[in-house]
């Protein structure tokens, strides 16, 4: 007879945009898998690069039963107990950023709040899927333009915004600056992040862990902001439509995203557990 509570000891998360879901509509395959990992003994929670107020959406259709890992590992907060962790960026980040712009005019940039995206430009309007984005943040409710006067004076991540093919020149910019206390990371095609030293999904993850006292980690995620969180897992997985380079460093591939790619990595745990 099957353990009824066969991942007790296992703490599962899920990166949002590229794993879960596209954009807003979770697979009807992730939202019936997550409840019955849920139901088997399992916590289940969301590892993203998404601030606390582009959550409801998706938590409307989707169970969480631990708490979330936000802006990238910056900002861990459970609806019940509060903020558990939180970091920002340091000050020097803000001088560093408007450099940036005046080299690259043609990107955009915004801060990641936990109430807010506080937009500063939104650059080139010719990039692909930006404009679904942008929609989606104003439809939430959660994005505001940014003003030195308006705005918050301590910043928890900024999201460079840059056509694909130029995010290469841009990174190797970044880097030959050799910044301090903040590092860039790949989030997205049009997507480049700067994140705090102090933070990344896989110390999120194993932060929550702890204090669970779960024994064990899953993780699933599709981007290179992802990469910590699946190294650190005890089990990991990407979908098929991930970046080639985290395929190799992963236990399994899934299926795509739009087909549960969520839903098809909980079916390989329920293999291990329950063989």
């Amino acid at each position: 007879m099957q353990d009824q509570q066969i991942f007790k000891d296992l703490l599962l998360v899920s990166d949002i945009d590229g794993t879960l879901t596209e954009l807003m509509d979770v697979p009807k395959k992730n939202i019936e898998a997550i409840k019955r990992f849920i139901s088997l003994g399992g916590k289940f929670t969301l590892c993203t690069g998404r601030p606390k107020c582009a959550l409801r959406e998706v938590l409307e259709q989707v169970p969480i039963n631990a708490p979330m890992i936000t802006i990238n590992g910056s900002y861990l907060y459970s609806p019940d107990e509060g903020v558990l962790y939180e970091v920002r960026l340091p000050d020097g980040v803000k001088d560093f950023v408007y450099l940036l712009l005046e080299r690259f005019p043609q990107i955009g940039a915004m801060l990641v709040e936990p109430e807010s995206y506080w937009v500063i430009r939104w650059g080139d309007e010719s990039i692909e899927g930006l404009w679904q984005r942008k929609e989606m943040y104003e439809k939430q409710g959660c994005c505001r333009m940014y003003s030195p006067q308006e705005g918050p004076q301590s910043w928890h991540k900024v999201v460079l915004m840059i056509s694909p093919e130029q995010i290469p020149t841009v990174r190797a910019f970044i880097e030959q600056q050799n910044p301090k206390g903040f590092y860039p990371v790949q989030s997205d095609r049009f997507y480049l992040e700067l994140v705090s030293d102090e933070a990344n999904k896989g110390k999120g993850m194993n932060m929550i862990r702890d204090a669970l006292h779960m024994k064990k980690t899953a993780a699933i995620g599709d981007r290179e902001n992802d990469e910590s969180m699946l190294l650190e897992a005890d089990f990991s997985a990407i979908p098929k439509n991930g970046d080639e380079n985290l395929r190799k460093k992963v236990d399994f591939i899934v299926d795509s995203c739009e087909n549960g790619a969520v839903a098809d990595f909980i079916n390989h745990l329920e293999q291990i557990y329950n063989p």
